[in-house]
This record gives structure tokens, C-alpha cells and sequence, in this order.
């Protein structure tokens, strides 16, 4: 043992003092240091130089390819990158400042221009890219998009190929854009105002066309959505919308129409007489319908569509000539929709609408209205499935009719119905009879002097060629007085003597002191010329003639 321990000494000691060997133990420290920094150094200058490569050769190489290759295609368009940056690490692309200009130009100006600030690609899977020839990609942002100018609606072209190769993008985030595209044949105008679009599960086969159907689904929200009809007649603006692919609810804090032109410069510029529409609809929100499936495929569907609060005006110059066509039943409408339509039911909470006419030889025009409205329409579908199975479309609602009176409507018609039948009843609560003036003595030129509706009932039955139905009106003291049609004068010898025969061939109360009450017979051949809500209030009408006049 003793023999062995000495040799060991003997061993160590001439190690340490041989002249290569004689190293401290802080020398052997620096070394180590040393040399490690110099590895480190070395790393750290090939990482620099490898980054410096890429700045300076790669990125410029990189953005001249896609620069080539976007305008390779593009015959119409000039498209310009001003930077690219490479993210080796995170395997990511990042273009700046993005411009397209179109090449066909007006005064000077191109017809469409455009900037993107910035669009990022993340998450390039670069063994799919060189082994499989696929690009899977996990993320693309792109922000800040500004494009506006003039386009061809109309002009049919050819669908571009969308890649050589299979893509595959998890999502798809578009952040704020700002639109505004004219065509360039008419006044008609599309922009959005601080959009936000996003994308999911993009993919495209080898050689597909860019389209709809690759997007399976979507989010998106803007600050304003605006439209400008194509005869620049109006002007459609909807407020704050936003739609989750998640919940499938689209929500919109307001929409407006709004006619570009006053009642009647609007009405002179059509030939026939036409309806102006003014509205604001307010609080809208959709439940469990698909934006993509309608974007794709016209599909209309959801459980409830639900509008808080809508305010509309309707005038009509009916001096101007009349347009002799067909005019579609509601439940026509209906079935000729291109997609598929299946809504549960519609609410209003509450409306008013205003409809204001003027007739031939009036000096103003006359107005009815109807406040609080409050409405629920159930089952609106056009699926073939109810050419068998028997299923309504139903309307339920109510009103005061002028602010003043309750007016509460049934509506019920069968869906497929070769004759589109439907069936009306309501009811109209005590009013004066006066109230009815600003409607009757500019349209028809009489004014109530005096006398009280005490109730109104009615039901009626309406297909394609004629409605049919009794009406119970009850009231009491009405006298009329006939208007003169240039001076709007009731006090003229020829206007006194007019009314005093009309009040002879008027029943002044319903019942008639001793007599029962006279039922009023509703009878009236369709106009096909018109509308559902004109074809309803002259079959009311009828019944309400009987009710008064003693004799035909």
C-alpha cells in the first residue's frame, strides 16, 4: 500500500513540474474562458453574418421574386413591395408597404389604387414547402388596407388560379380596412369604414380558382358599411356590424335608407310612379345564421331575427303614370329566393309608418300612420319539404292607427299554396272619425265634421283573383262635409249642396235606432298590378263602403 502511494506521488509530482505541463489551476481557468469566448464570438459573428446575408442579399432577392411574380400574372395591375423581412427562427415573411395601382387610368389618375401597410406570414411549414410541394401556413396578418377607385361590376372575367401548389392557412386576420369601390358604368358604390375580417381554415387544391367556397368560416366587424344604389337614387348605410362564426349571431346597431333626392324630385325622375322609401332600423340581431353559408350559397337561415326599434316613410305621387306589370305575391317572393330560406320567426318591438300620397287634382298630399307597431311573423321558408307537409306563414300584430286607435292583424297563409291564399282578421278599437281627415280629405276629398267609430271587426279570405269577407263596423253621429278639389273649400253653395246629399246616401250611426246591426260584405278582384298591403286595404275598404252607404 505504502509502495503505492509512492508511486502515484512520484507520478503527480513529475507531471506538475514538467515544463508543458506546469499550469496553475487559475490559468487553467482563463483558458477555458478564453477559448469559449472565441466560440461564442464565432457564433455570435456567424449569426450576424448570417442575418447580414439575409438583409442584404436574401430579403432584396426575395422581394424582387415576389414583386416578378405578382405582376407575372397581372395584366391590369402594377404591384409594388417596398420591404420584406425574413424570420429564419420563427419560419416567418413579413412584407411592408404593399401598392397597387391599376394601369388603366382616367384623367391622369389610375382607376384603382391601394396601399397595405404591412402583411405578416407566421409559421411557414418549410419541410411541407420542400419535400411535399404543400404550404401550410399557420397564420397571416394583414393591416392597415386602403384601396379605393373604379371597377367593372359587369365585366366578365377569368377566375385566377389561386397556387401550383395545395395551401393550407389556419386563419386569416384582416385589420383595418378602408374601402371604397365605384363601378365604373353606373353610380353604384360599395365602402367599408374600419373593417376587421377574419378567416378560418383556409384550404385551395393545386390549381384552384379564388373564390367563396374556400372559405369555410368567418368573423368580421366594421364601423360602417356603405351602399350607393346604382341609379344613384339611394343611399343604404348600416352602423356597427359584427358577426361570430362562434355564435352565430350577426348584430347591427342601425340601418339606414336614405333617398339622395326630396319627395317629389325623387318621384320626377322615374317615368312610372314609384314608391319613396325612407327608414331607419335599429338594434338588429340575427341568431344562428351562417354568413358563409349565405355568402356561399344564398341560404337564409335562422332561428330568430329580432329588430328593436324601426322608423319608416313611404310616398307616392300617384299623378305620375302608372307602370302596367304583374306584381309578385308575398309567398312568390318567397318561393323564386335563389337560396334557401328557412326563418323561425321575425319580431319588431316597436315601429311607426308613415305613408303619405298624392292624388291627382290635391293640393297636398294626404297621410295615414301607425304608431307603437309591434310585430311577430312566424315560419318563413321556402323548402320543398312543405309542397307536402302542410306549414303557415303567420303574422301577428298591432298598432295605433294615427296614434290614436288599437288595431290588432291575424295573417295566416299556407306556404306552396297554388292560389297563395291567405286569410286576414282584425280588429280597430273607438276613435273619433275625425282623426281620419289628414288621410281622407287630400285623397278623397271629404272631411268629418263629426261622429265616433266605436269598434271595427273583420275577416276576410284573399287568393290570386279576389278577396272575400264581412266586416261589422259600429259607430255613431257621423256627418261629412265634401271638399272643393282646387280650393280645399267645404263652405261653397256647390260644396253644401254636394254634402248634404252625401250625408243622405251615409247611414249616420251602425245599428240604426230599432234596426240590427247591418254587416258590411267585403268584395274585391285583385288588382294584379299591386302589392299585398294595397291589395288588403281596398278589400277593407269595400267592406266599409257597404257599412256606410244605404244603397249601392
Amino acid at each position: 500500500m505504502n509502495d503505492v502511494t509512492f508511486s502515484w506521488n512520484c507520478v503527480k509530482h513529475l507531471i506538475t513540474r514538467s515544463p508543458i505541463f506546469i499550469l496553475d489551476s487559475n490559468s487553467f481557468s482563463e483558458m477555458k474562458i478564453k477559448l469559449l469566448s472565441k466560440i461564442l464570438l464565432g457564433i455570435v459573428a456567424f449569426v450576424l453574418l448570417f442575418i447580414l446575408l439575409i438583409i442584404v442579399v436574401a430579403e432584396p432577392l426575395i422581394r424582387n421574386k415576389i414583386r416578378t411574380e405578382l405582376n407575372k400574372y397581372s395584366s391590369e395591375y402594377l404591384i409594388n413591395v417596398d420591404k420584406v423581412h425574413v424570420s429564419v427562427f420563427k419560419s416567418g415573411l413579413e412584407l411592408e408597404t404593399l401598392t397597387i395601382f391599376s394601369k388603366l387610368q382616367q384623367s391622369g389618375h389610375p382607376n384603382l389604387k391601394g396601399e397595405i401597410a404591412s402583411l405578416k406570414i407566421k409559421g411557414i411549414n418549410l419541410l411541407k414547402v420542400l419535400f411535399k410541394k404543400d404550404i401550410d401556413i399557420s397564420e397571416v396578418d394583414i393591416s392597415n388596407i386602403n384601396i379605393e377607385g373604379k371597377l367593372s361590376f359587369h365585366e366578365k372575367s377569368k377566375t385566377p388560379g389561386l397556387s401550383p401548389l395545395n395551401i393550407r392557412i389556419d386563419s386569416v386576420f384582416l385589420d383595418k380596412i378602408n374601402l371604397e369601390i365605384k363601378n365604373t358604368s353606373s353610380a353604384q358604390t360599395y365602402a367599408v369604414q374600419d373593417g376587421i375580417l377574419k378567416l378560418y381554415d383556409i384550404e385551395a387544391a393545386k390549381k384552384d380558382t379564388l373564390s367563396l367556397g374556400l372559405i369555410k368560416q368567418f368573423d368580421f366587424d366594421a364601423v360602417k358599411f356603405v351602399s350607393i344604389s346604382a341609379d344613384s337614387m339611394y343611399t343604404n348605410v348600416a352602423i356597427g356590424i359584427n358577426y361570430s362564426s362562434v355564435s352565430k349571431k350577426l348584430a347591427i346597431d342601425s340601418v339606414f335608407i336614405q333617398p339622395n333626392y326630396k319627395d317629389y324630385d325623387f318621384t320626377a325622375r322615374h317615368k312610372f310612379a314609384t314608391d319613396r322609401l325612407e327608414a331607419r332600423i335599429g338594434n338588429i340581431h340575427c341568431y344562428d345564421f351562417s354568413a358563409a353559408d349565405y355568402t356561399k350559397h344564398k341560404n337564409l337561415i335562422s332561428s330568430f331575427i329580432e329588430i328593436g326599434n324601426m322608423d319608416m316613410n313611404v310616398f307616392r305621387d300617384t299623378r305620375i303614370e302608372i307602370e302596367h306589370k304583374k306584381s309578385s305575391s308575398f309567398q312568390d317572393l318567397i318561393y323564386n329566393f335563389s337560396g334557401t330560406i328557412h326563418i323561425d320567426s321575425i319580431g319588431l318591438n316597436r315601429g311607426t309608418v308613415t305613408y303619405t300620397e298624392q292624388v291627382p287634382k290635391a293640393n297636398e298630399p294626404g297621410v295615414i300612420s301607425f304608431n307603437e307597431i309591434k310585430a311577430k311573423i312566424y315560419k318563413i321558408a321556402n323548402d320543398n319539404v312543405y309542397k307536402t307537409e302542410e306549414a303557415f306563414v303567420v303574422l301577428r300584430a298591432e298598432a295605433l292607427l294615427m296614434g290614436k286607435s288599437k288595431v290588432n292583424v291575424l295573417l295566416k297563409a299556407r306556404l306552396f299554396d297554388n292560389q297563395n291564399t291567405l286569410s286576414i282578421s282584425g280588429s280597430l278599437s273607438g276613435m273619433d272619425a275625425a282623426e281620419l281627415n289628414p288621410m281622407l280629405e287630400k285623397n278623397a276629398f271629404i272631411y268629418v265634421t263629426s261622429g265616433r267609430i266605436d269598434t271595427m271587426n273583420f275577416n276576410l279570405v284573399a287568393n290570386n283573383t279576389k278577396a272575400t269577407g264581412k266586416m261589422t263596423l259600429l259607430y255613431h253621429g257621423l256627418t261629412i262635409a265634401l271638399e272643393n278639389k282646387h280650393t280645399d273649400n267645404i263652405t261653397g253653395i256647390k260644396e253644401r249642396f254636394e254634402s248634404l246629399i252625401a250625408n243622405k246616401l251615409l247611414s249616420d250611426s251602425n245599428p240604426l235606432p230599432g234596426e240590427p246591426v247591418r254587416v258590411g260584405i267585403i268584395d274585391y278582384k285583385r288588382d294584379p298590378e299591386r302589392f299585398l298591403f294595397n291589395y288588403s286595404s281596398k278589400s277593407i275598404l269595400t267592406g266599409i263602403k257597404s257599412s256606410l252607404i244605404k244603397s249601392k
